[in-house]
């Protein structure tokens, strides 16, 4: 059995209308789910990794887990894709740049920016500029986020200069999404300079959400 069909076998098994309800509701009512929580989620994909899922190619797997309608197949695909950070190589923002498209909302978008590209960029820094280019130009704001939010763990080795620039670029925004994202950013880099935070939102004009969020912890 393949690690995919597995997978799918499983989760079936599993579906729970009555926290399906809840889990969608949560997510206002943009997908559909299985109803299987993020626990049990974990223990069933590590039994099934375990078994099937270490000689599979990542795009493939990933690829095919994606595309299914419930949720929780989106999660496993990004987990799975995580997993196969050895292997990566090119098409991984191109698989970033197709998921964000095919199923834009936080709970994707905030896995695939600090998680995956954040990991990816450390390793593959000739990339970066081409695909920020790509996604700051984009239509869809979720590209923007991934662009805000990419070096969220970076701490000391973030590029201040591409913050900056990324931010005051979308600073004017009325995205709530985009808000929020500027403000998470500068909160956790708050945590490595909190003075250059302060300095950087005392001398540039944030909307009021961003600057909210930046200053928290303050």
């Amino acid at each position: 059995m393949s690690f995919s069909s597995a997978i799918k076998e499983a989760f079936y098994a599993l579906e729970n209308s009555v926290d399906a309800q809840g889990m969608r509701e949560y997510m206002r009512n943009q997908y559909p789910f299985l109803g299987i929580k993020k626990p049990e989620r974990a223990l069933v994909f590590k039994e099934i990794y375990q078994k099937y899922g270490k000689a599979e190619d990542w795009f493939e797997v990933s690829s095919e887990l994606f595309a299914m309608p419930e949720r929780e197949f989106q999660y496993v695909a990004m987990e799975y894709l995580l997993k196969a950070k050895k292997s990566w190589d090119p098409r991984v923002p191109l698989l970033v740049h197709r998921w964000v498209d095919e199923n834009s909302w936080w709970d994707v978008v905030d896995v695939l920016g600090p998680k995956v590209l954040g990991l990816y960029f450390q390793r593959f820094p000739q990339e970066l500029s081409e695909w920020i280019l790509i996604w700051m130009k984009s239509p869809n704001f979720w590209h923007q986020r991934l662009c805000i939010l990419f070096q969220l763990g970076y701490k000391k080795q973030t590029d201040l200069t591409l913050l900056s620039t990324v931010i005051l670029s979308l600073n004017t925004s009325k995205e709530f999404f985009i808000q929020k994202a500027i403000g998470w950013s500068l909160r956790q880099y708050a945590r490595t300079d909190p003075e250059w935070v302060l300095n950087f939102v005392d001398h540039h004009p944030l909307m009021p959400l961003s600057k909210r969020e930046a200053l928290r912890h303050f």
